[in-house]
């Protein structure tokens, strides 16, 4: 282990430069800038021996608020943010200069100092790349009285400090990129073009729908959308908003955290400094769908703490961002289209889902029926797939095809979604046999993965014999290993396929960020860091 550098009364320039290259290293060794700051915050508290690192960024009040916190055993929770001495923070802001703090420095013993024991402190103001504006402060202190505070050790801080303001910099900078890209995207539900909703409930199976839907263009109440995952509720919700006129339409997936700070963000969005990491303002999916649309993906996963706040949203039309601090609240005009998967009466019996705000949502309901139950649109589906996806040619369904395609014969387990995934693979076999061709046929299709069969993958079954209970038991057990190798690979890929991010692997799988985190730990796999 390397002794830290508070341990040495002399230091030599090799250990110097080994430090802050071992600072450099650990840095430039990530990608992500606030990963980029705990690691250089860990190198400063272990070279240097501190107590606490801290980085706080400056607020417009003239307060520092607290953006990472690391010591000697990594991160720090809320109540040790507090103990810092804020006295020695607040100077090296007001003055832009570097503080030295120590007994004999002559600049007199806060409260905070004596309370905590501290011996020793540094903090340096961090500049906003390419201006001579505060960002924040970069601080460190020291309780261990055996710990010696010198000039090369100020040194080694002195040095550290822009490269950590560098950083801080560049994550900025990449925050604002993503929001950016987050706001566009929240503009452009529509990147792939929706089908218009004529042509969406144009089938037979549809007219029920169609007649539901007739007067509800022109009214702004809340459409709740139901059906069995693939059914293609998001592709409802949106051409009903196109054709309503209301846009901008914005798309909220629900269930990628039970945090509530992060839900109200996500939805209404936050001031700078309204929480840990909150280094910036964030704009709400609700303000950028003012006067429009906001459909609400999978609306069940909202945790039930979060639905207080969905709830007066539907009621009042108001809502307050994080660190909202003026008496009255924000105001948005929109339309709500909630769409879930789910079984919302059950989860209300179950206590997981609130009864008010179902009925504040379900002013219309649409359930659209499973693929199984409309076998006669399957054809026509179909047809409207290639259109979209290769309208250069004139594809034609085969008679056989049309035929196997209704067949009460074939099973559906899955819905229009995956109907679209086989039509599309078809085409391309087609494609692939003959470039010129314009017709599908049966022997394009892989029937064994439209019925969801497969021969490598099976889930095994298990009976239980009366008589010979020992051995069905042992029969269990193995068909659960197997189910959990089964689906520790999936959670692998799906950890791979993101980057390590369990919430957006969650989203991928369709299920919520806490069961994703619970199943990791129950089967031990370590989570695929982003390189």
């Amino acid at each position: 282990m390397t002794t830290s550098l508070s341990n040495r009364r002399k230091l030599d320039d090799a250990s110097l430069w080994a430090a802050i290259c071992r600072l450099h290293e650990r840095l430039f060794g990530v990608l992500e800038g606030d990963e980029a700051i705990e690691q250089g915050l860990d190198v400063l508290v272990d070279v240097l021996g501190a107590d606490r690192g801290m980085l706080l960024l400056a607020q417009s009040d003239g307060s520092a608020h607290v953006f990472k916190a690391r010591g000697q055993r990594g991160a720090l929770d809320a109540l040790e943010h507090e103990e810092i001495s804020r006295t020695i923070v607040q100077r090296a802001l007001q003055t832009g200069q570097l503080v030295e703090w120590d007994p004999m420095s002559g600049l007199g013993a806060s409260q905070s100092v004596t309370t905590l024991g501290i011996i020793a402190a540094l903090a340096a103001p961090l500049q906003r790349a390419g201006s001579r504006e505060t960002r924040g402060v970069l601080y460190v202190d020291f309780r261990d009285r055996e710990k010696f505070v010198g000039e090369r050790h100020v040194e080694f801080f002195r040095a550290a400090a822009p490269v950590l303001g560098a950083v801080l910099s560049q994550s900025d900078r990449l925050r604002e990129t993503r929001e950016a890209l987050r706001t566009a995207r929240a503009h452009r539900v529509d990147a792939v073009p929706t089908p218009p909703l004529d042509d969406l409930l144009a089938p037979p199976s549809m007219q029920r729908i169609r007649r539901e839907l007739a007067s509800a263009l022109a009214s702004t109440s809340p459409i709740l959308i139901l059906g069995e995952s693939g059914t293609g509720k998001t592709l409802l919700a949106e051409a009903i908003a196109e054709a309503s006129g209301r846009r901008p339409i914005v798309r909220a997936m629900l269930g990628a955290s039970d945090d509530l700070n992060t839900i109200t963000s996500e939805l209404f969005g936050h001031e700078r400094g309204s929480f840990s990491g909150a280094a910036n303002k964030r704009v709400g999916l609700v303000e950028f769908g003012k006067g429009g649309t906001i459909i609400l993906d999978e609306v069940l996963n909202l945790p039930p703490h979060a639905q207080k706040l969905l709830l007066d949203f539907t009621q009042f039309g108001t809502y307050r961002p994080l660190g909202w601090e003026r008496p009255e609240p924000k105001r948005a005009d929109v339309r709500i289209i909630a769409a879930t998967n789910g079984d919302l009466r059950k989860a209300i019996e179950q206590g997981r889902f609130r009864e008010d705000l179902y009925y504040r949502l379900a002013a219309l309901t649409i359930e659209l029926p499973p693929l199984r139950q409309r076998r006669e649109d399957i054809p026509s589906l179909a047809e409207a797939f290639l259109r979209r996806a290769d309208p250069s040619r004139r594809w034609l369904l085969s008679l056989p095809l049309r035929r196997m395609l209704i067949s009460e014969t074939l099973d559906w387990p899955g819905n229009v979604r995956q109907l679209e995934r086989h039509v599309q693979r078809a085409r391309e076999r087609a494609i692939t046999d003959d470039p010129a061709t314009e017709t599908l046929g049966v022997e394009h299709f892989d029937l064994a993965a439209m019925e969801g069969r497969s021969t490598s993958a099976a889930a095994p079954s298990v009976g239980v014999d009366p008589e010979r209970l020992a051995e069905s038991w042992q029969a269990l057990q193995d068909a659960r290993a197997r189910l959990d190798t089964l689906e520790a690979d999936a959670i692998r890929a799906a950890l791979a396929k993101h980057g390590g991010v369990i919430a957006h692997a969650a989203r991928e799988l369709g299920i919520a960020r806490t069961t994703l985190s619970s199943r990791i730990e129950v089967l031990g796999l370590a989570r695929t860091r982003k390189a």
